[in-house]
């Protein structure tokens, strides 16, 4: 079996209209990306045609495409009628001239609709010559979407940045619209490459990251670890968009770095030590989760997975009994799965207190008779903060035996968490404290660095849809690779993107080893059940 060859359908390039000073842009380091993680090629467009004018973007891509071999060009593109942009015909032959074969439309940022009366002609003009139209979930609703496909049956159309849990409103538009396709750059919901698969076959799929606002290693592992033939696997890496297109980008180099990244990269599972500390868990015969599919997401499943992957322990809080909202049952949920793996599951406690009337009386029985080690006070679930009384004897519980506790924003407002883990913080010092989802952004990876620095006892977890490329090196900098754990918060997302998010970080051999897994071993060789 011969090497994956990913081309991206989705990256953008130069200066834009805000990016973190911790963002890359510049072409070049795009690039090295894309060479570290193995990627051959990317379709691009200019980040100032989306966040200042087409035209002006569009002319600033050519220099930029000359960088590269690897760099194919998309053009951004606008209706003519307010005399801003060129008529259709104009756009055909600016479009052969400088061999654009893909245009890009922002709706939303733009200021237009795609209804016939404006995109009519330009639609007809793409579809009539097979060009791709590339889409930003975030810049249409389904329903305008809806009226477009309807309109141009003929038109290769590819939606990009579809979150996870919305398969509701995307898969009846794939049903009934056949040039409808779509990118894996944030439709990250559990299994849902093989679901995709199973249904409309390899050659709807691509590969796209949203680089470099992402990581392009967490977008190419869905698919290095897809549950689907290898030729299947290339078209959705590489070969839809090459045909799209009608070009071939050059060989990528293998992403042999280190043997994770190598490994990773031939959807092996990993010969070192990784922990999952932060995931979820369906009931058997469940699919659902708090209205969400979460499709495969019962423990059987996750082995499963977690086995191809290399995944050999997971700490798991079950969805029943924290979004869902009985957390009596959830643990209930936690205690039968780690009968059927015991060398796998550990687990987190859920405590309800608008139900659990005796808080300290349900500790003692999970934590000392049942010997689960990790806490998980909820806020979304519970609308208590974490430092309200209620607590304390949990909390006195877990510091007495220097249990673990993941620690959720759950819709509060940064500074309202901040100011919860800071008092937990000095009174209980014996409780590893995770911040969750401390990578999502390089915002938040700043703000939570700032408190894990002031306490030795408090780390930051992974996790998050957003795959922030840079993020975790960031916090590895910042706070010093100790600190920093992996998780998935599977089966709400597929682990496979967020591992490639570690796996391919810039970060050496003993960095990933740590974060992967040995920091979270230690947390469990530290408790004192």
């Amino acid at each position: 079996m011969t090497q994956l060859q990913f081309f991206d359908s989705s990256v953008y390039l130069g200066k834009s209209a805000y990016k973190h000073r911790e963002q890359i842009w510049r072409t070049e380091r795009i690039v090295e990306e894309l060479d570290r993680a193995g990627i051959a090629g990317a379709l691009v467009y200019h980040g100032m045609a989306r966040s200042h004018s087409p035209r002006y973007g569009n002319g600033l891509l050519e220099r930029e495409l000359a960088k590269s071999p690897r760099l194919f060009g998309c053009w951004a593109a606008l209706p003519e009628h307010a005399g801003d942009f060129m008529d259709a015909e104009r756009l055909l032959e600016q479009l052969r001239q400088h061999d654009i074969r893909a245009v890009k439309m922002f709706p939303a940022s733009h200021q237009f609709d795609l209804d016939p009366r404006t995109i009519g002609s330009l639609c007809g003009l793409l579809e009539r010559e097979r060009i791709p139209l590339l889409l930003d979930a975030s810049e249409a609703s389904i329903a305008q979407l809806a009226l477009l496909l309807d309109r141009h049956r003929e038109l290769p159309v590819l939606l990009q940045g579809l979150g996870w849990s919305q398969e509701r409103r995307l898969l009846p538009l794939m049903d009934e619209f056949n040039n409808l396709c779509v990118d894996f750059s944030a439709l990250q919901s559990n299994r849902i490459i093989e679901t995709m698969y199973a249904r409309y076959g390899a050659e709807r799929l691509f590969f796209g990251s949203n680089m470099p606002r992402r990581s392009a290693g967490a977008a190419r592992a869905l698919i290095d670890y897809a549950d689907i033939p290898w030729e299947d696997k290339q078209r959705i890496a590489g070969g839809n968009l090459a045909a799209w297109l009608n070009v071939n980008p050059p060989e990528a180099r293998i992403p042999d770095q280190d043997t994770v990244s190598l490994e990773a990269s031939k959807g092996e599972s990993l010969s070192i030590e990784v922990y999952d500390s932060h995931t979820h868990l369906i009931e058997e015969g469940g699919a659902t989760g708090s209205g969400y599919p979460m499709l495969k997401g019962d423990i059987h499943e996750m082995v499963g997975l977690y086995g191809k992957m290399g995944i050999r322990k997971m700490s798991i809080a079950p969805w029943v009994g924290i979004n869902g909202g009985d957390s009596e049952a959830g643990n209930q949920v936690l205690e039968r799965a780690r009968e059927q793996y015991p060398q796998v599951v550990e687990g987190y406690v859920v405590i309800d207190p608008n139900y659990v009337e005796d808080v300290a009386a349900t500790a003692r029985i999970w934590h000392l008779e049942k010997g689960f080690r990790g806490i998980k006070p909820y806020f979304h679930l519970s609308h208590i903060p974490y430092t309200d009384p209620v607590y304390a004897p949990w909390w006195e519980l877990a510091n007495e035996r220097c249990l673990y506790a993941l620690i959720d924003p759950a819709g509060q407002s940064d500074q309202a968490y901040i100011d919860q883990i800071e008092r937990l913080a000095q009174l209980y010092p014996n409780v590893a404290i995770f911040m969750d989802h401390a990578a999502r952004s390089f915002e938040i990876a700043e703000l939570y660095a700032g408190v894990a620095k002031k306490y030795e006892h408090v780390y930051l977890q992974l996790t998050y849809t957003t795959v922030t490329q840079g993020s975790i090196e960031y916090l590895v900098r910042e706070v010093g690779v100790h600190k920093v754990f992996f998780g998935t918060d599977s089966p709400m997302r597929d682990p496979r993107p967020q591992f490639g998010w570690v796996a391919y970080a810039d970060l050496s051999l003993e960095e990933k080893k740590a974060v992967f897994g040995a920091n979270m071993k230690a947390i469990w060789n530290r408790c004192k059940l």
